[in-house]
């Protein structure tokens, strides 16, 4: 056995790649149960909902998988753990997070077809570009700037203003320059670098702030892959994006090609990579009348805040509390939540108002 894992290149990949969600998976277990507080949110309607019992079996299921697909990671191992995760999002959407949502893309790039180390490598690495590369270009925004800037004034305050400004609107160039710098061997070695100090600004910046703690296995994992994978064996340009398996035209569209769309509106923020962009818009709802969240159960009206004789409920809040993560950041999903608390009135009086935060 001993042998078989030293002969194996993707072995402490794959074993990263589980820790990585699995961590988050159990930190915020509560979002895998369909009979919670916080309402299932599905993509269509009328699909059919586990009891406990069915979330109990896919959730063992699912982690048995894992758990084989790290000394097995054939495509009969790695489809089922794919699948589960599909069915989980289609019944709930809000399972649908970064540190999830790029980790299931690694295990589609891990699963091996026909044996293809390289090929692996390849998709992971265009995943790592393409998450780089969208995440800073999508902070190109008046929100996050704003934000940035302001926080900024707050945490340096000694910098002259003209510094502080011009490294505002250098910060999504920087990151994106990051991912452009993983696609050529000759500045690979340096993209790795500063993204390794990005991810370590990053994770002193949530300890500092007490914060954020669910998406420390991530920041981890990409450093890790990185050094890992890349830092000592290179791809040129022409074969890393030469496309000739089905898996990496998979791979393509969704890290490369899809984000597109992000920016006609026509594609969902965190499948584009829109991390901490400030893009995304979330929301609460507010009452018109304060007798109306007496009618709510108690687990929602524990979460309702008074601001100026005005009574409201944030979504981020009360799902904060509840299934430990921030809600799914589209409309679509924010309607349906508003329905579920109609749904406890007399008389539907709720308002949906959206807002914006950078870092959100």
């Amino acid at each position: 056995m001993f042998e078989k894992v030293k002969a194996d290149d993707l072995f402490f990949a794959r074993v990263a790649v589980f820790l990585a969600f699995m961590i988050p998976f159990f930190v915020c277990y509560e979002l895998w149960f369909s009979n919670r507080t916080f309402p299932l949110v599905p993509v269509f309607d009328n699909l059919f909902v586990p009891s406990f019992a069915g979330d109990i079996f896919l959730i063992l299921l699912f982690s048995f998988f894992f758990v084989v697909f790290v000394f097995f990671p054939n495509w009969k191992i790695g489809l089922p753990i794919i699948l589960i995760y599909v069915y989980w999002v289609l019944i709930d959407q809000n399972r649908i997070q970064n540190f999830f949502f790029e980790i299931i893309l690694m295990v589609i790039a891990l699963t091996q077809f026909k044996n293809n180390v390289v090929l692996s490598k390849k998709c992971i690495l265009i995943i790592l570009i393409g998450t780089y590369f969208w995440s800073g270009l999508h902070k190109l925004n008046p929100i996050f700037l704003g934000r940035w800037e302001l926080g900024l004034s707050k945490r340096i305050p000694f910098v002259p203003d003209v510094l502080r400004h011009v490294f505002t609107y250098l910060v999504p160039f920087l990151e994106t320059s990051f991912g452009v710098l993983l696609i050529f061997t000759k500045t690979r070695k340096l993209g790795i670098w500063l993204l390794a100090l990005m991810h370590s600004l990053i994770l002193v910046t949530l300890i500092m702030s007490n914060y954020g703690f669910v998406v420390f296995p991530l920041n981890v994992f990409n450093v890790f892959i990185m050094f890992y994978l890349f830092y000592k064996n290179p791809f040129n340009k022409e074969s890393l994006f030469k496309i000739n398996y089905a898996k990496t035209k998979v791979v393509m569209a969704i890290a490369i090609v899809f984000p597109v769309l992000n920016f006609f509106g026509i594609y969902d923020h965190i499948l584009a990579f829109s991390y901490f962009s400030g893009k995304p818009k979330y929301a609460r709802i507010y009452f018109s009348k304060s007798d109306s969240i007496k009618q709510l159960p108690t687990n929602i009206y524990d979460s309702v805040r008074e601001y100026n004789g005005l009574y409201y409920l944030d979504f981020n809040e009360w799902a904060g509390k509840t299934i430990k993560i921030l809600v799914y950041p589209e409309e679509r999903v924010y309607k349906k939540l508003q329905n579920h608390i109609n749904s406890f009135l007399e008389v539907p009086d709720t308002r949906l108002e959206l807002y914006q935060v950078a870092g959100g």
